[in-house]
């Protein structure tokens, strides 16, 4: 990936490209970028853009940029300045989140749409809330051994987490936002991993129930982090999704647990 700055409404924005093909906007999570093979593999057929949320992995806050609602309009302008139009999105966790509401606020600007393991929907008193670096760990990963070596620390993932409040969000389910979602036409991907205990099945069910043109998917053997808990799985699905839109068709035995 090579790394970027622009200069955007609020100020400087950090972002990663990699790749050439339809442009493709990828979402990272509360606990910053995590250069995955899921992202690598995307970047063979994809021009990949990957920008880092204000606050996050040392860069710094936007001032002005303080509510989900302002950091959707910041990624919007980004995607209308950088990627020059309308992408495929793919938000993760936090990133989800992120997603869902930058297709609420700027439809024009989304394509297709992929929510891994979604945030901002969790029942209230569901899920569980990592305490440190050790917690957090044993939440996001069922299969630790399988993360790239070049991953930053758990510690730093653990400090981005503070940003989220600066963003007025605990992650738990956002009202307005799911009141907003049945407006939300685009096809929709959600990947949710079968031994996820930050995000509640509760969510998903949710959003499914609510996103008129989605796909719900479980992916098996895998905890928060699809991604690096099941990488060739992820790819495959996200991949055929993109590719074959409204023919999206999985072999669910080798892929994935069920969908919906």
């Amino acid at each position: 990936m090579k790394a970027r700055k622009v200069s955007l409404s609020t100020g400087e924005l950090t972002y990663y490209v990699a790749g050439e093909g339809r442009p493709l906007l990828y979402l990272h999570p509360a606990g910053g970028v995590r250069w995955t093979r899921v992202l690598e593999g995307l970047a063979k057929s994809f021009a990949l853009h990957v920008p880092v949320v204000p606050g996050f992995d040392g860069t710094s806050a936007h001032d002005a940029v303080k509510s989900m609602r302002g950091l959707a309009s910041l990624v919007g302008e980004f995607v209308e300045k950088v990627m020059a139009g309308p992408c495929d999105v793919i938000g993760c966790s936090f990133g989800g989140y992120l997603a869902a509401w930058l297709a609420a606020e700027h439809p024009k600007l989304v394509d297709h749409l992929v929510l891994e393991c979604p945030a901002g929907f969790r029942p209230k008193g569901k899920g569980e809330r990592p305490a440190d670096a050790g917690a957090l760990r044993k939440l996001l990963f069922l299969h630790p051994e399988k993360l790239p070596p070049q991953s930053k620390p758990l510690e730093q993932e653990v400090a981005n987490r503070k940003m989220l409040p600066h963003y007025g969000t605990t992650l738990d389910t956002d009202e307005e936002l799911l009141a907003r979602l049945p407006s939300i036409d685009k096809l929709t991907l959600i990947l949710h991993g079968t031994a996820d205990r930050m995000i509640p099945k509760e969510s998903v069910q949710l959003l499914k129930g609510r996103l008129p043109r989605s796909y719900l998917v479980y992916v098996w053997d895998a905890a928060h982090a699809i991604e690096v808990d099941q990488p060739e799985r992820m790819l495959s699905l996200v991949e055929s999704f993109l590719q074959r839109s409204e023919g999206f068709m999985v072999n669910w035995g080798t892929l994935a647990l069920d969908a919906g």
